[in-house]
């Protein structure tokens, strides 16, 4: 999950090289809507795109698919906005936190808003986490809603964190939510959290990286090149780790970063530091011996 800066791409202008091309299917039947489309847009904005409060823009059909269509072979006035995935491909997803985004999610989905399917501040870089989730983009719940990485300031907060027990050579995991339920996010944290996060791979991936990291520590957290003396040590060596993929990913709600952030729960670092302090252990060992 990342915020992102507002895409740079006019979109007003966007709509009148839309409906005044002839060479589309959409052509002459989109004009009627040509300050729907605009209205519609600057609600949007006003909105932060809030999914709870952002107005639906009538489209009857057929036009509302050839809008859906337009997103799919983007017009030439268009052809910008694929900017905004080319230059997010080596950076996480700014829906889920995953370490890639190859390809552009509508976060109001285009199936119901497809006034937005063109619409470049609808338009985020995400991985496959925009299919797994579907539809999923508000409850019934106040303030239950996505999240939205153009507006949401929130997204600048460290949200999520791994959350181990039974610790050994595996452990179970699950993600837990940060910030207090006072937040004024809270409601739309918790609903990303089961709608966009929970959907993909990321347990299995932090239970995965929980296995590297018991077999060989300094391999995951590089920091962790000495023994530490204290726990104290061992935390900064792990928080060190965790500046550095902050930096690095542009956020703090990118994966390995939660999974950073489940190592400095406290009842892990009662549980890790003795293990990795004992006596002839070598910083390239693993945390438990004989592991391999």
């Amino acid at each position: 999950m990342r915020r992102l800066p507002y895409p740079n791409f006019d979109d007003i202008a966007g709509v009148d090289a839309l409906v005044d091309n002839t060479k589309l299917g959409s052509y002459p039947g989109l004009q009627a809507f040509r300050q729907a489309l605009k209205n519609g847009y600057a609600q949007y904005h006003a909105a932060a795109g809030n999914a709870q409060a952002v107005p639906h823009v009538p489209i009857p059909a057929p036009l509302d698919e050839w809008l859906r269509k337009h997103y799919k072979k983007l017009p030439t006035s268009h052809l910008p906005i694929d900017s905004i995935r080319v230059e997010n491909l080596a950076l996480p997803c700014s829906m889920c936190g995953s370490s890639h985004a190859s390809t552009l999610d509508h976060v109001l989905p285009k199936e119901d808003h497809p006034a937005f399917a063109v619409f470049s501040k609808n338009l985020v870089p995400a991985c496959d986490c925009n299919t797994k989730r579907g539809r999923n983009y508000r409850g019934n719940a106040a303030g239950a809603r996505i999240l939205h990485p153009y507006y949401d300031a929130c997204m600048d907060e460290r949200l999520y964190a791994a959350k181990f027990s039974g610790m050994g050579k595996t452990a179970l995991v699950e993600l837990q939510i940060l910030v207090a339920d006072t937040h004024p996010d809270r409601a739309a944290i918790e609903f990303h959290l089961n709608n966009v996060i929970k959907r993909t791979g990321v347990l299995n991936w932090l239970g995965t990286q929980w296995v590297k990291f018991i077999r060989a520590p300094r391999k995951i957290v590089g920091s962790l090149n000495f023994i530490p003396a204290n726990d104290q040590e061992l935390i900064a060596a792990i928080r060190d780790h965790q500046d550095s993929r902050d930096y690095a990913q542009g956020s703090p709600n990118n994966w390995e970063s939660m999974f950073a952030q489940g190592l400095l729960d406290p009842a892990v670092i009662a549980w890790l530091y003795p293990r990795l302090a004992i006596a002839g252990r070598g910083i390239n060992d693993p945390v438990i011996a004989g592991v391999t």
